[in-house]
């Protein structure tokens, strides 16, 4: 098959005989095998595993955005599968296996907490109609609600027009972010913390108004470092290389590992069940989760997928995404633990003591002063015999002037140009956020992957480990070694789906629903295949729920990807580890 250089320098087959599963699969060997950023860091024996992956799926691109989305997580998919593989053959002899790539299905994996769909032949709750009052209250039902400061819309869009795309005195974009709570980005623009609007459209103006009386420097200075709020400047891919920023994380491919060495952590790998066997390949595996939102718990629900259990920890005083938990909490126990408390954070040391993986996804240093930062946890186990991995999540990376700011999925979008990427690509010099949670999941599936191989390591050399993971990473592979489509192609699935044009100021609560309407009504047959969709039991709602099925496809086995343990709300079980680390129901 012959290539040629896409829009951005990237390789990308010809145009005219453009094929998404052979794309994916030139993604998967020059922009993960052979490109030394991202290999340096994989074991010697992935390229023998990675020969027995294979794609599969229809040519044409159906998601009418630029970047090459199917394309990415489905390389990204086809690296978890290389490395199961890997893990396969060195823990239990197992020679590596067929697996198959969809690229249809995989698109799902990165809209899967919109697709859910609980009691199925009842009430039908799904994330549209969990929106609405009467839906609100059904998912309530399941769902304890944990946004704590009226993120949810209840008096309108107002607050959550907080996190949008707009103008700035010197005619820049920036993209300012209510994070979790909207109130302190209002108070940086001097605006209320409620207004009344019934129509989205209307309640951006104020927003608007204000943004475009600051100047974007300033904007940035009042978001990062006054008002402690996530917020970016809109800068093109090219700026964002050239920055400082840009250029002390280039060295990094989706992830970074770093080793602590301590003489007494032998090589190892994890306390074993009569569970553990390829069929489950990390059962036995003891994961603490100390996360919230999408691309951190995307990592530990990727580990639980697996086998691993997961132990959730979250706080009844500190806010959360309700709508979210459906999806992201498969494989979990949930627990409540208060940090401010001795009690408590003694109960989250015992749970780390007997723990092998460890995965933090606040904002940077939020954690260090309870004496839970990367450094405090390694210390806790300095002195047992088998090594702990800390894999951390931010937004920005974890070098550079930038990396102690916080961050969001269309923070990352934005600070590395691919938001600039999108808008222009509809013809407009602004950018537009490209709709999806992508970068989110794929950081997730990054962070699956990197821990795996920490894994393997500790395995092969004993010791501890650190698995860095940021938004920025994955965002910055994306541009540098995914790219958009050759504009024809670009220009073929534009058309299929309508040519709609976005602007800048459209956020994401006015994005979502529209593009997953034209999907309905375009791509259908191709995205929503029923067969990509399974129905799971969760014992601890005691309610059916149809989901997304896993990516990875092992069609003679010997691996089962599912969940041992059903999705349910924060806080409802006991923060131990359960005697038999199976159970399903809430201890």
């Amino acid at each position: 098959m012959p290539f040629e250089k896409a829009a951005n320098g990237t390789s990308g087959i010809r145009t005219e005989t453009y094929s998404v599963p052979k794309a994916t699969k030139d993604v998967f060997e020059n922009g993960i095998l052979k490109n030394r950023l991202v290999s340096s860091q994989l074991p010697e024996d992935i390229e023998t595993c990675a020969t027995k992956v294979e794609f599969e799926g229809t040519d044409q691109p159906s998601i009418p955005i630029n970047w090459r989305f199917a394309e990415s997580i489905s390389a990204l998919k086809g690296l978890e599968a290389a490395m199961i593989s890997v893990l396969l053959k060195r823990k239990y002899g197992v020679e590596p296996q067929r697996t198959i790539i969809n690229t249809d299905q995989s698109q799902l994996f990165f809209m899967s907490v919109l697709l859910f769909k609980i009691d199925p032949d009842g009430e039908a709750i799904d994330m549209l109609t969990a929106g609405t009052p009467k839906g609100k209250a059904a998912y309530a039902k399941y769902f304890k609600e944990c946004d704590l400061h009226d993120m949810g819309n209840s008096k309108g869009p107002y607050r959550s027009s907080a996190t949008n795309i707009y103008k700035t005195k010197d005619d820049r974009c920036f993209h300012i972010h209510g994070s979790m709570d909207s109130s302190p980005t209002q108070d940086s623009l001097g605006l209320a913390h409620y207004q009344d609007f019934a129509d989205p459209e209307e309640s951006f103006k104020p927003y608007m108004e204000k943004t475009a009386d600051i100047g974007s420097e300033d904007l940035q200075r009042l978001a990062s470092d006054v008002y402690k709020q996530a917020g970016t400047i809109c800068w093109t891919t090219e700026e964002f290389k050239n920055s400082a920023h840009g250029k002390a994380n280039a060295h990094v491919g989706l992830f970074e590992i770093h080793e602590m060495k301590n003489t007494i952590q032998a090589p190892c790998w994890w306390p074993e069940t009569e569970h553990t066997t390829p069929k489950r390949p990390l059962a036995g595996l003891k994961v603490v989760d100390l996360t919230r939102v999408i691309a951190a718990p995307a990592v530990t629900r990727g580990l639980a997928e697996l086998g691993a259990s997961v132990m959730r920890i979250t706080a009844e005083h500190v806010t959360d995404m309700s709508t979210l938990h459906c999806d992201l909490n498969w494989g979990k126990w949930n627990a409540h633990l208060d940090f401010r408390n001795e009690e408590d954070r003694e109960k989250l040391r015992a749970l780390i003591r007997e723990a092998d993986v460890v995965v933090q996804g606040y904002r940077p240093g939020v954690l260090d002063k309870y004496g839970f930062s990367p450094e405090g946890l390694l210390e806790l186990t300095k002195d047992r015999k088998r090594g702990l991995i800390v894999a951390r999540e931010n937004c920005y990376g974890w070098n550079g002037p930038w990396s102690y700011r916080s961050g969001w999925q269309q923070i990352s979008d934005a600070n590395t140009g691919v938001s600039m990427e999108f808008g222009r690509a509809m013809g407009n010099d602004e950018p537009v956020t490209p709709v999806f949670p992508n970068s989110d999941f794929c950081t997730g599936v990054a962070g699956v992957v990197g821990i795996l191989t920490a894994l393997l390591r500790r395995a092969t050399d004993g010791g501890s480990y650190q698995v860095d993971i940021a938004l920025n990473y994955y965002s910055q592979w994306l541009v540098n070694s995914v790219g958009t489509y050759p504009e024809d192609v670009w220009q073929d699935v534009w058309s299929r789906n309508g040519r709609q044009v976005f602007r800048h100021y459209h956020n994401m609560p006015y994005l979502l629903p529209r593009y997953l309407k034209m999907l309905q009504e375009n791509s259908k047959d191709v995205l929503f295949n029923p067969s990509f969709f399974e129905r799971r039991h969760s014992g601890a709602l005691g309610q059916d729920i149809i989901c997304p099925k896993p990516v990875v496809q092992f069609p003679q086995g010997p691996v089962e990807l599912k969940f041992n343990v059903g999705t349910r709300g924060n806080g409802v079980d006991q923060a131990r580890w359960p005697q038999d680390l199976m159970t399903e129901v809430v201890v």
